[in-house]
């Protein structure tokens, strides 16, 4: 399970907020994957059903881009509190819980029949298991 988490730059104005609601986002530019809206947490379970539009959308391919352009204050991002969790305690950045009320996610693995018993997929699905849990706990 993950948390989707709001990183922002800690000069940006949501740094003073607790918990970030849809409307915050309202005057934000909001840094995301290119994949389609149904795809990325902070429309389907925040946005859309608030029926908000933030002032601008940005599409990145690559964290570290991401994380930079959110510390220079260029936008702000949600991403799962696992990719955050080593620039939580960083100066430069915020990270705001989305709400109201916890919102979590579960991921999910599926493999083909042929490559179940592959030794790097048992591998993966290994570290699947156990490494979510290690982040969780901090």
């Amino acid at each position: 399970d993950y948390a989707p988490t709001l990183i922002a730059s800690a000069q940006n104005a949501l740094a003073a907020k607790t918990m970030i609601e849809a409307e915050d986002l309202r005057d934000q530019t909001l840094i995301t994957y290119p994949v389609s809206r149904d795809k990325l947490d902070v429309f389907t379970d925040l946005l859309t059903p608030a029926r908000v539009e933030p002032a601008g959308q940005r599409h990145v391919e690559l964290t570290a881009v991401i994380l930079m352009l959110v510390g220079s204050n260029r936008g702000v991002a949600v991403l799962p509190d696992w990719v955050i969790r080593d620039v939580k305690s960083h100066a430069d950045y915020v990270t705001r819980p989305l709400g109201p009320g916890a919102i979590t996610k579960r991921l999910f693995a599926a493999t083909r029949d042929e490559d179940a018993a592959r030794p790097y997929m048992a591998h993966f699905l290994r570290l699947g298991r156990s490494e979510p849990v290690k982040l969780q706990r901090g």
